[in-house]
């Protein structure tokens, strides 16, 4: 049985999916269901979140995201609910540390984006993720995508 979040539960859920991307994988426990679907795209040949399946890969993700980059995490938009699906705009800033193999960039160089997720909740966690950014200056700076 499928119960929509309320309101109050739509932020703290929101809250809890911020806090997550902000380095406390621990919440993940309670927020991310066992298993989870992921539609978002390839940034390079080491981060592709199409890949995920489980809670535990998820939480690899994440963790590997923040072990690249010091990234603040901000809420832009939303959360909005509706039904089982909830929404919301959000921007991080920071500092690549290095590491990502793929990558030209120097740490310490600054980065920056904003994007949307959509979740579908069930029984107050996310089974189902859809991200979309504006990945291509992220791209650049990393020296992951290169003109001309």
């Amino acid at each position: 049985m499928t119960t929509d979040p309320t309101h109050a539960e739509a932020h703290r859920i929101w809250e809890q999916w911020i806090a997550l991307w902000n380095g406390d994988l621990a919440i993940g426990k309670e927020l991310l269901a066992d298993r989870i679907t992921v539609h978002s795209p390839k940034l390079s040949d080491s981060i592709d979140p199409s890949l995920i399946g489980d809670r535990d890969s998820a939480l690899a993700l994440i963790g590997g995201v923040q072990g690249i980059a010091e990234l603040t995490y901000t809420t832009e938009v939303g959360p909005v609910a509706e039904g089982a699906y909830l929404t919301g705009g959000w921007r991080f800033a920071g500092t690549y540390r290095g590491g990502l193999p793929e990558a030209t960039a120097a740490p310490g160089t600054p980065v920056a984006n904003r994007g949307i997720d959509i979740l579908r909740i069930e029984q107050g966690r996310v089974v189902e993720w859809w991200s979309a950014a504006e990945n291509l200056q992220l791209l650049f700076t990393l020296g992951l995508l290169h003109a001309g």
